[in-house]
């Protein structure tokens, strides 16, 4: 046989099968030297000439060709088909193998028997020959180039919008507008601490711009603690400025004058802070929370009840006192309080009651009365010598003022009978200091009982311009202008 393969072995052929009965060569009417394919003589139905049941790849039956159902040019491994016509695995595996060798008949040109190579798979995305098909990118390569912007906006641009607002922060310009916020500087208060407060009310536009206005600022005053009413939509500069300015607090100014009472002090009070009077008196009758000095009287016998507030009377020091909008009745008497034992303790007082036998009460009650009679501060160490003076010649003290007390009363001078209407407070039957002080002393009448002038004086009398004469024996009247012979 000519050609390459003389004995028509071929790669993926296997051995050459034996001719059909009854023909010569390897088919009947195929080329004798390699017997052509085999399938182009298929008859009607895919079957070759003679096809019968006896017919397999080892060779050929009774009746080959004709009606042969033992042979199918189409798929293998059905039921029914193929050499041993097994069902199961066994079929399958035998339908592979004849799959196999129908394939290898593709190797070679069927028209001169020459083997040629099988055409490569098309290439494309499913091919496995050739130069693979281009992958497509993942969900994260397509969103890499955006992650690296944002990491890098991230390094430059926060601090640097961190280090830009920390210099140029956000800030409204003007004065502001209505309506106006109420803002609490508190005692010790810093602008630092008082900025947040102020961008959260809408005053400022930012707190670092407060900030950055207290810290350019150049005036030399601090913060003064109280309430102000500001604008909102503020720049920041005005608004720190504002809070400089004591004017612009919005708050009662109360001044509790030397020689006032109680009962005085209150009625202000109720009338300023438009609070009814019986808040402060019920709180001055059971005084126990407002701080009293240990020596304070709680109980006086026999007191008139017409006299308002007698168990704090002293202790509410003469000052001036910053009241805000939301402070009670009960933090405002405490503070007067406090202010008396802040000043009290600064002068030292009980050593000082101690260095003239007095109790620190005893001196207030006698301050209280110098307080109340002198006209000028110049009197005042003559009048405490008075006191002491009468004391020791156990004379009753004979104060106006302190039988005014007593009996509510206000006058400056006592009318006919008064003195004879008995009371804790008539000094004109008593040799003895009043229970209680009679009016609110400042220090100059403390220090007055402290620290007495030396004379003889028994008595005084009060001028029209507000001065007095002191005298060793008694006038002939009230209205005396000088002392008797004698002085």
């Amino acid at each position: 046989m000519d050609g390459p393969y003389p004995d028509g072995s071929y790669p993926g052929r296997g051995p050459r099968r034996p001719a059909p009965r009854g023909g010569t060569g390897p088919y009947p009417g195929m080329d004798p030297g390699m017997g052509g394919d085999p399938r182009a003589a298929r008859g009607p139905g895919g079957r070759y000439p003679g096809d019968g049941p006896g017919f397999d790849q080892g060779g050929f039956g009774e009746d080959a060709w004709p009606g042969d159902d033992g042979y199918d040019d189409g798929p293998r491994g059905r039921k029914g088909r193929g050499r041993t016509a097994k069902a199961g695995k066994s079929g399958k595996r035998e339908s592979r193998r004849q799959q196999a060798d129908e394939y290898a008949w593709d190797d070679f040109d069927s028209q001169d028997g020459n083997p040629v190579p099988m055409e490569p798979a098309p290439k494309g995305k499913k091919g496995r020959k050739g130069k693979a098909a281009k992958r497509k990118r993942g969900p994260v390569r397509r969103l890499a180039p955006w992650i690296a912007l944002v990491v890098l906006l991230a390094i430059v641009g926060v601090p640097g919008y961190y280090l830009y607002n920390k210099y140029y922060p956000a800030d409204y310009s003007g004065p502001g507008t209505a309506p106006q916020v109420t803002v609490e500087v508190p005692q010790g208060g810093s602008a630092f601490g008082l900025a947040s407060t102020l961008a959260n009310d809408g005053v400022v536009k930012s707190s670092r711009a407060f900030v950055l206005a207290a810290e350019h600022s150049t005036s030399q005053a601090g913060l003064i603690p109280g309430t102000y009413k500001l604008n909102r939509h503020m720049q920041a500069s005005l608004a720190y400025a504002a809070l400089l300015n004591p004017k612009n607090r919005d708050q009662l100014t109360f001044t509790i004058k030397e020689g006032q009472r109680v009962a005085q002090v209150l009625q202000a009070l109720s009338t300023q802070m438009h609070r009814p009077l019986s808040q402060f008196t019920s709180i001055v009758n059971s005084p126990s929370q407002l701080g009293l000095p240990s020596y304070a009287k709680s109980n006086v016998t026999g007191v008139s009840p017409k006299v308002i507030g007698y168990k704090v009377e002293g202790f509410l020091y003469p000052s001036t006192y910053d009241i805000q909008p939301h402070d009670t009745p009960l933090q405002v008497l405490q503070s007067m309080v406090k202010q008396y034992t802040q000043v009290t303790q600064a002068s030292n007082l009980q050593a000082g009651a101690q260095a003239r036998g007095l109790t620190p009460y005893a001196v207030l009650i006698e301050a209280s009365m110098v307080q109340a009679e002198a006209g000028t501060k110049a009197q005042m160490p003559k009048i405490a010598e008075v006191i002491k003076n009468r004391f020791a010649h156990q004379m009753p003290l004979g104060f106006d003022s302190v039988l005014q007390y007593g009996q509510n009363s206000f006058a400056l001078n006592i009318r006919d009978g008064q003195s004879s209407i008995p009371g804790p407070y008539n000094d004109f039957q008593h040799a003895t200091l009043p229970p209680t002080p009679i009016s609110n002393p400042g220090m100059d009448a403390i220090n007055a009982v402290l620290h007495p002038a030396s004379g003889p004086w028994l008595y005084f009398l009060a001028q029209p311009d507000g001065s007095s004469i002191f005298c060793v024996h008694q006038p002939a009247n009230a209205s005396a202008k000088s002392c008797p012979a004698g002085g």
